[in-house]
């Protein structure tokens, strides 16, 4: 199952509470970001999806000692094809897992990491939920809405005014702030509306 949303730290934080129930229930996140190259590859968002899943097993998988040791005890680098066979074998230990991977649109090899998440969907494990956050991108909506269960778009103009209301708010209670004049105030406020861009 996927579902597609626009923010997902509240969202992680629920599932880690959930999670944290039962010993076989186990969640990872991965958050793609434009100013970290390491963090727009999606290869190392397998990698991180392996070590946290392996972090949180009751002992460490037999999945990831193979890898370790079928690559001369880590001196040789893993195939995407090992790494993912890995990943799956470790999911596959949980009773529930739950993957969360925030802004999909950030990550600089998008081909590659759709392919990625069509071929985790496509091991079909009726265990395994996914939840992905981008902004609204016509080549990411294309590939994944045969795949998504659910989707939320949340529009601009309802965030914006919860984002409004929040300055506001802060531009009047904060002490430093308030003491600028009203026409300073209206000039930060929809600067700062207009540059959220929704998000």
């Amino acid at each position: 199952m996927i579902v597609t949303i626009f923010y997902s730290s509240t969202i992680i934080q629920d599932v880690i509470d959930h999670c944290q129930s039962n010993p076989l229930f186990a969640t990872a996140y991965f958050y793609f970001d434009f100013h970290d190259s390491a963090k727009q590859r999606h290869e190392n968002l397998v990698r991180s999806l392996i070590e946290q899943f392996s972090n949180q097993s009751a002992s460490t998988p037999d999945a990831l000692e193979n890898l370790y040791s079928r690559h001369q005890n880590g001196s040789r680098q893993p195939s995407a094809d090992s790494l993912m066979s890995t990943l799956q074998d470790i999911l596959q230990g949980f009773q529930q897992a739950y993957i969360v991977l925030d802004a999909l649109d950030e990550c600089s090899e998008r081909d590659d990491l759709l392919s990625l998440i069509e071929e985790i969907v496509g091991w079909k494990l009726g265990t395994l939920h996914i939840l992905a956050t981008s902004r609204k991108e016509q080549e990411i909506e294309d590939c994944l809405s045969s795949l998504v269960s659910n989707q939320i778009n949340i529009q601009s103009t309802v965030v914006d005014a919860d984002i409004r209301i929040h300055v506001r708010d802060r531009l009047q209670k904060d002490r430093k702030l308030r003491k600028w004049s009203a026409e300073a105030q209206l000039e930060i406020e929809a600067a700062l509306v207009d540059g959220a861009h929704g998000m």
